[in-house]
């Protein structure tokens, strides 16, 4: 949540962050903090924030737990969770007047998609299907974008696909935090499938300035999907990069399980906007080494990051 100030002497900007995690944030952005440019706020209860008095410009929200896993471990609880704290953030937006609200979503609103439909569009009518136990997170996405709209503020909607950045969990059980795990551990890269599903992994700093522009630029569309078309590659395709850049480790599929479903969405929204500039050669190869050089993995990739020039 944004504010902007008018008055001379106090920062430009002041982001507030509620958080389960005050801590961590703390720790990560002590100077901002110092600075009272960033404003941390513990939320422990997930939906109930009490910050009587105060006001926002602009409110981005994408607090949920994504990772499949974690959401089956207590779906009644996710789901129930994911809503309430949307319906919340809707409501201080709406108190705010706040001048717009985004809401970060995810490809998952759509459900399975056909296998004749090579790229999901932000107009496809598909959706999860409820009599599985696992469709909680794209439903409960579903529900907070409605909640969105029904605030009356004006709001933009990211429907997230894949993501690859170096502070993602490597506990997650999302693609390519798990094959870079196993790369660095085991030096084998193990397949849950044949590998031939595809996805459009899109690089963090590329999402957060997609984002940046949703929250306060000048964009045509209420929702876009966010993708990478030069980071668009099947699952096995992105295990042999990271077996290459890792030097050369084995990679096996599991052609006895069922094919993978494609998970690809249709970027022409994002595209008029704003045209992601790491594909994903190059995203994998910042990840590992910002990975490596944290000491949050031991095994050092072999192939060397290439930095731009300086002012390039």
């Amino acid at each position: 949540m944004i504010r902007f100030n008018e008055i001379g002497g106090r920062p430009p900007c002041i982001m507030t962050l509620p958080t389960r995690r005050p801590e961590l944030l703390q720790s990560r952005y002590p100077m901002q903090v110092d600075a009272s440019q960033l404003v941390i706020v513990d939320w422990s209860a997930g939906h109930a924030l009490d910050l009587p008095g105060r006001r926002w410009d602009y409110v981005l929200h994408g607090a949920a737990t994504a990772d499949p896993i974690q959401f089956m471990r207590d779906p009644d609880r996710s789901l129930r969770d994911t809503i309430s704290t949307a319906a919340s953030i809707a409501n201080i937006a709406r108190a705010s007047t706040a001048k717009r609200l985004v809401l970060i979503s995810s490809g998952a609103v759509y459900g399975d998609q056909p296998g004749d439909l090579p790229e999901i569009p932000e107009t496809f009518r598909g959706a999860p299907d409820i009599s599985a136990l696992t469709s909680g997170y794209g439903e409960a996405k579903r529900v907070s974008e409605l909640l969105f709209r029904l605030s009356g503020v004006d709001q933009r909607v990211a429907r997230v696909f894949s993501v690859i950045g170096p502070y993602q969990d490597l506990e997650s059980h999302f693609a390519v935090p798990d094959l870079i795990r196993q790369a660095a551990e085991n030096g084998l890269l193990q397949l849950t499938s044949d590998g031939s599903g595809r996805r459009s992994f899109c690089y963090a700093s590329d999402l957060t300035i997609f984002l940046v522009k949703l929250l306060v630029g000048e964009v045509r569309h209420d929702v876009y999907n966010v993708g990478c078309r030069e980071g668009t590659a099947s699952v096995a395709e992105v295990a042999n990069m990271l077996a290459d850049i890792f030097g050369g480790l084995e990679v096996r599929p599991t052609s006895k399980s069922p094919e993978q479903a494609n998970y690809v969405p249709q970027l022409d929204r994002l595209y008029e906007t704003y045209a992601p500039r790491v594909g994903l050669r190059e995203a994998l190869l910042r990840t590992c080494h910002s990975l490596f050089a944290r000491g949050l993995i031991d095994r050092q990739p072999v192939v060397q990051l290439e930095l731009p020039a300086p002012g390039s």
